[in-house]
């Protein structure tokens, strides 16, 4: 008799505790971002459906969801996730900055701020593009360069257009320190990526100043600023 109504009492505490859980399965996903707010929702729903403990509010672990959520998609900078109780579940998400493109080998890449890659560059896109010549491998969600590397580039491009260049074609070899710029002007400029943007269109302005005050030929082939106060050309 004892035992029966030990099992009774077992099944009791099972469906009830069962019942419990089912009150707090996840069932709605609201998602805030500035965009692709549909996709990142889509993708919450699939991680919290994929695991049993991820799909009820009781057992949820929020740093694992939030961990999963940014390697599935790259373009995330920093995610939020707030229970709303019994069934809800939302999101606030940060999206990283597109700021440049990448070339490497027969590939376009979209770039973050801080030199990450994001995805593949969309055809038409407007943003500047670095080749590789050293055709190294990318990765999306990996870091390609440096964060001052992708500033110098945004700020290099408005600066030359400033000055009547058109950039034709932005190149680097070994190392992200030397950046080639080749310009409508018919002749490449050779920046030093560590030195501020300011700095090196000052020179090219006192340079081709000076070229002309003293009716000196313009540059046909390359004009060197990677040395404060100096430049080489040719």
């Amino acid at each position: 008799m004892v035992q029966k109504r030990l099992l009774v009492l077992v099944a009791v505490v099972l469906v009830g505790g069962f019942g419990l859980i089912k009150t707090f399965d996840i069932n709605k996903v609201t998602v805030s971002a500035s965009s692709r707010a549909d996709q990142i929702q889509t993708e919450v729903v699939k991680l919290t459906h994929d695991s049993w403990g991820q799909g009820n509010l009781l057992t949820m672990d929020e740093g694992e969801l939030v961990s999963k959520l940014q390697l599935a998609d790259p373009q995330i900078r920093t995610v939020e996730v707030r229970r709303e109780w019994p069934h809800g579940l939302k999101v606030s998400a940060v999206l990283k900055q597109p700021s440049m493109g990448w070339s490497s080998g027969d590939q376009r890449y979209l770039l973050d701020s801080d030199g990450t890659a994001i995805g593949m560059l969309p055809a038409g896109s407007p943003l500047p593009v670095v080749n590789d010549g050293s055709n190294l491998p990318v990765q999306v969600g990996r870091q390609v360069c440096g964060p001052r590397f992708v500033t110098f580039v945004t700020q290099l491009m408005p600066a030359l257009a400033a000055n009547g260049y058109q950039v034709t074609s932005l190149d680097i070899k070994d190392t992200t320190f030397d950046l080639t710029a080749s310009t409508n002007k018919g002749y490449k400029l050779v920046f030093d990526t560590s030195r501020p943007v300011a700095d090196e269109m000052g020179d090219l302005k006192s340079v081709l100043t000076l070229l002309t005050s003293q009716k000196h030929p313009a540059p046909t082939q390359y004009l060197d600023l990677r040395i404060a106060g100096r430049a080489y050309y040719k």
